[in-house]
């Protein structure tokens, strides 16, 4: 009798990722290193095997499917098997083909719950990689695939051989540079005799309308960053001639006066400020300015 089991986020008996893939890996004799490698199905068909012995045919299902059809049937050999052992669990198969990590997680606290309410023995007498065949589970880098036909490449060997005992002995031809062939090997005709390290050390008009443009850059970003400097000096002496300007006006309205004096006001324009002395004859034309302008009348 199958015992169904449900699984939330306030179950306490789950596994890390680590330690879910270890289980599992310790289980089935696999190699697993992260929980998205389960989503093609075939770990589960084979754990669903060793929990009930024989409800699942191992020879049906692609440990290592290489397309989306192979992944459908693993998934289609499994909850086939476990409608006819009266499992109950829903199999969103459209999310776990995607391979993303929170589905398959999900996914295998589950089937470790499930796993460990139906498991009756402890399978130390399983045979893993026997059940699937000696088949790596997921496959090795490298090892996978089908090996080339050895007896396949004899024949153009010997074929080969022969061409070569039947040439007939050709005149020699004099040796020189214009005459001398270039060598062939296994078929493969080498590269036009050019000079790569002459190819790369010439410098191509691209590479010089590239270097021009960057100076260019670098010369306009100097001018700019100048530019920059200057328009913030000026920002800050205007913004302390309106600081000390305030304060006249403030003091004034303290005094409960209605004008100020302009020696005052000219004191704090022209000798209270530092940068203006420093600036000498950069602002002449402004201090021009403001003397015609406050000559004008005698207060404000």
């Amino acid at each position: 009798m199958v015992v169904n089991v449900f699984i939330s986020a306030v179950t306490t008996d789950t596994l890390s990722r680590k330690d879910a893939v270890a289980w599992v890996n310790n289980l089935l004799k696999s190699h697993f290193t992260k929980v998205e490698e389960m989503a093609n199905g075939a770990a589960y068909c084979q754990l669903t095997h060793l929990l009930f012995s024989n409800s699942i045919n191992l020879r049906k299902v692609k440990f290592n499917p290489r397309s989306e059809p192979d992944i459908l049937t693993n998934w289609k050999v499994l909850t086939t098997s476990w409608k006819d052992l009266g499992i109950d669990k829903p199999v969103d198969v459209e999310k776990m083909k995607k391979g993303k990590f929170q589905d398959n997680m999900e996914f295998l606290q589950w089937f470790y719950k499930f796993f460990k309410a139906n498991l009756n023995v402890e399978p130390e007498d399983y045979d893993a990689v026997g059940s699937r065949f000696g088949e790596d589970l997921p496959a090795l880098k490298g090892a996978s695939g089908p090996r080339p036909a050895v007896a396949s490449v004899r024949p153009v060997v010997a074929q080969t051989m022969k061409t070569k005992t039947t040439m007939q002995p050709v005149a020699p031809v004099p040796a020189t540079k214009a005459a001398v062939a270039p060598t062939v090997r296994n078929g493969a005709r080498p590269a036009p005799a050019t000079s790569a390290g002459n190819r790369r050390s010439e410098t191509s008009p691209n590479e010089e309308l590239l270097k021009q443009e960057i100076e260019k850059q670098k010369t306009l970003a100097a001018e700019w960053e100048t530019m920059a400097k200057d328009m913030e000096s000026e920002r800050e002496f205007y913004y302390n001639m309106l600081q000390r300007v305030e304060a006249l006006v403030h003091e004034a309205d303290e005094l409960k006066a209605t004008t100020i004096e302009v020696e005052t006001l000219k004191k704090v324009l022209y000798d209270g400020n530092e940068e203006t002395v420093e600036n000498g004859d950069d602002n002449s034309q402004l201090n021009e300015a403001l003397n015609a302008n406050i000559d004008d009348t005698d207060t404000f």
